[in-house]
């Protein structure tokens, strides 16, 4: 049986924060088997800031990273999307934990559907400004620049570019919802279009979204319609959910 379990965009700056206990108490409660798990799926900006393998986030975040380690030794099958506040993470999560670590969207198959999970920050392909700054921290120098800048430094960078971008993402967000939601759908049809799946799941955008939709299927021997799920996981800041994946049915499950 597949029981797999969807989270991103928490944003986590304190393991002691709301969002820190409620994240912790979820993980426990995988490990311990109170709730089912063979898949946990972090689709990316589960730290508000992780750079590299510093001992600065790995300490900041231990609990968190002891429960991963432990859900990983009961044979849970875990799979880490890069977003843009946790980057380069790939030494410590896959050489410690032995988590893979996405930096692109990525199929799977579950329960015989495909999934495409991706972080979601390639929906919106009109914001040439971050798509010029992906590209910047994205590139192979970079990744050898985050394990050379100590974790203290990139810890004082982040908090002051978080705290900056987010005064001006919330007020945007707040604006322009309808059109964000219109993207993520558009992002939908536009990726089924380049390789047929059955859902999509992203994050990035902070806008929860659940959308049905038939899409055309042009290549292969048998031509049709086939219908597409889309699912933005929206951010943690619009209250702590996490979405499971059990005996073929999607449930938004509220975190406490």
């Amino acid at each position: 049986m597949v029981a797999a379990w969807f989270v991103s965009d928490i944003h986590l700056k304190d393991i002691n924060e709301r969002s820190g206990i409620t994240l912790l108490r979820f993980l426990v409660s995988l490990a311990e088997g109170a709730r089912p798990c063979t898949h946990l799926f972090l689709l990316g900006d589960i730290f508000d800031l992780w750079v590299g393998g510093s001992e600065v986030f790995v300490r900041r975040y231990q609990p968190i990273v002891d429960t991963l380690a432990r859900l990983r030794r009961k044979g849970v099958e875990i799979h880490f999307f890069e977003g843009n506040h946790d980057v380069h993470i790939e030494k410590f999560f896959e050489r410690e934990l032995n988590i893979p670590c996405w930096t692109e969207a990525k199929y799977f198959p579950l329960d015989g559907r495909v999934f495409r999970l991706e972080h979601g920050d390639l929906i919106n392909l009109n914001d040439e400004a971050y798509l010029r700054y992906r590209r910047f921290y994205r590139h192979p120098v970079m990744e050898k620049v985050a394990d050379i800048v100590p974790g203290t430094v990139w810890d004082r960078i982040g908090q002051w570019a978080s705290k900056t971008s987010r005064k001006y993402s919330a007020r945007d967000r707040a604006a322009r919802e309808a059109e964000l939601r219109d993207m993520i759908r558009i992002h939908a049809r536009r990726s089924f279009a380049e390789a047929p799946f059955d859902v999509v799941i992203s994050g990035h955008m902070h806008i929860r979204d659940d959308f049905e939709f038939e899409a055309d299927v042009i290549g292969g021997p048998v031509r049709g319609t086939r219908q597409v799920r889309s699912i933005n996981l929206g951010s943690w800041f619009e209250g702590a959910v996490a979405l499971s994946f059990i005996d073929h049915e999607f449930t938004w499950v509220e975190l406490e």
